[in-house]
């Protein structure tokens, strides 16, 4: 099983849980043949830098910068891991990632469990989440995740999202919008440096929020999130006990976006943007963009409940060889065994890479909600 398409899912629970999202579809799944593969070896792991607070984003090679060492012009957020945040769901993340048989690693992983900047409020609770699957090189997916977090904020994510005349619940409509306008600013100025820099590739993105209890998802491409939750009311040894994969962000190819992207006067040829990329959306790939490639992404937001067990986010290179319900059982099942994020997701992309023989770069991000620090409480880098 796939994983069930969110809209369905949302039609199901948003009275009870107050989803405020629909008409996304789930990707279909594609070829998984592995002629031409590598042989299998193990994926690129190394010990992970560790941060309780603060930025960290994968540098060009994928070797995790401590939040002190991103440049000032990433816009990182403060990085004081003794911040007091007042939320009721404790969280934890990590990352693994490997470049598959490709010669370059073109995705750059961003976490943050405090992703606050210096003089906003302290009684509030921001995290941030992401993966930026570049192709064609990494200097958008580099600069798309060095930028897009401080763009969104101001663009009023905080400030408009969560105002201080509202009883601390955010405003899930001023929230997506925030999100809307700061990937479109990340991409305007991203264009600037593509024209000066002569910059040809591109980026896809599935960047992950959590205001206060609200989650919110974006992206734009093929990178996908998956959240795993657990059914209502659990049987004891049941399989219907296990969480239920829901995939929470929709996939932009040409086939799927045809009429917007023939409406702005581009063309699909062969199941590509003027015969040559799939995507439809994206950050940079600047030669595209008069022709139908859009920067604006697909925003989810909900409240988390106690249901809510974690999210997964992966490039597309992972969700090429992994089903969503099939990571998600995976997870579940390694979770029950006793291990902890990090070992979570180098298993996920030992699997990927070894058993199922991903042929592209290959990351996976967990992000675990949790109703006690024991459950949450360290943020895992590669």
């Amino acid at each position: 099983m796939e994983g069930e398409r969110h809209e369905d899912a949302i039609e199901k629970d948003q009275s009870e849980e107050g989803l405020i999202a629909a008409g996304h579809r789930k990707r279909e799944p594609e070829d998984q043949s592995v002629e031409g593969a590598r042989d299998a070896k193990e994926p690129r792991l190394q010990e992970p830098a560790v941060t309780t607070g603060g930025f960290l984003v994968a540098d060009k090679t994928g070797d995790g910068v401590p939040a002190g060492e991103v440049p000032s012009s990433a816009g990182q957020p403060n990085a004081s891991p003794n911040v007091p945040i007042q939320t009721g769901t404790f969280l934890s993340a990590a990352y693994s990632e490997d470049k598959g048989c490709r010669n370059t690693m073109e995705d750059v992983c961003v976490l943050s469990l405090d992703a606050r900047q210096e003089g906003q409020s302290q009684t509030c609770r921001l995290a941030y989440f992401g993966i930026f699957d570049g192709h064609g090189g990494v200097s958008c997916a580099s600069f798309a995740a060095q930028h897009l977090h401080a763009r969104v904020l101001e663009s009023g994510l905080i400030q408009k999202g969560l105002p201080a005349s509202t009883d601390g619940k955010p405003d899930a409509k001023a929230c997506k919008a925030a999100i809307i306008e700061g990937y479109k600013r990340t991409d305007e100025a991203l264009l600037k440096e593509c024209t000066a820099k002569n910059w040809q590739d591109g980026a896809c993105a599935v960047t992950v929020w959590v205001l206060q209890e609200l989650l919110l998802v974006a992206n734009v491409g093929d990178a996908k999130c998956v959240l795993g939750r657990l059914p209502d009311k659990p049987t004891a040894g049941a399989s219907d006990s296990k969480p239920k994969a829901i995939v929470l962000t929709k996939e932009h190819t040409a086939l799927l976006e045809r009429q917007r992207i023939e409406k702005a006067g581009g063309t699909v040829v062969n199941g590509r943007l003027a015969g040559r990329i799939q995507i439809a959306r994206s950050f940079g790939d600047a030669a595209f963009k008069k022709l139908g490639c859009s920067s604006t992404p697909d925003v989810m937001a909900f409240p988390l409940t106690a249901r809510d067990a974690f999210l997964l986010l992966g490039c597309d290179g992972f969700w090429g060889v992994f089903g969503a319900q099939e990571a998600v059982d995976t997870v579940h099942s390694l979770l029950s065994e006793g291990l902890g994020d990090k070992a979570i997701t180098n298993r996920l992309l030992n699997v990927a890479v070894r058993e199922k023989r991903c042929k592209d770069n290959c990351s996976v991000m967990i992000v675990r909600f949790g109703s006690s620090p024991g459950a949450a409480v360290q943020v895992d880098a590669r």
